[in-house]
């Protein structure tokens, strides 16, 4: 059974993003996951993923890990808006490819959500909808 849960940690409507995204994705959402500097928090995670895990507890202690590397995310977000591309005022975005899956991390200041989907889903419709609840 999958795990769901109610937002707790960013100050956006990750709710109502979370359903954005659900609908938006053509092929299957695995994780999804709310996060700021200090705390995570696990919105839901599909059946497929859990399966990687012994049970709950290990995965969140994986999650733990994960996020534990946060500070990373906001240091190369200063620094592709500082240094590499200053024409730019913000990172939207980052997204990494896997052979099994790919993660889009979409950043609200300072906070975000780290989304999980299927290899070949397109990244950019995920990202729009998330956007369009962060800015209406």
């Amino acid at each position: 059974m999958p795990v769901s849960n109610d937002p707790t940690v960013v100050s956006v409507d990750a709710a109502a993003m979370r359903e954005a995204v659900e609908e938006t994705v053509e092929g299957h959402l695995r994780s999804l996951v709310e996060f700021d500097a200090e705390e995570f928090g696990v919105l839901y995670v599909d059946d497929l993923t859990l399966q990687f895990y012994e049970d709950e507890a290990e995965m969140r202690a994986h999650f733990e890990q994960i996020h534990s590397y946060v500070h990373a995310d906001f240091t190369e977000k200063a620094f592709y808006t500082e240094d590499l591309f200053p024409v730019s005022d913000r990172v939207r975005y980052i997204a990494t490819g896997f052979d099994v899956f790919t993660v889009v991390r979409v950043y609200f200041e300072d906070e975000g959500l780290f989304v999980t989907v299927d290899r070949d889903e397109p990244v950019e419709p995920i990202v729009d909808a998330i956007e369009d609840i962060y800015l209406a």
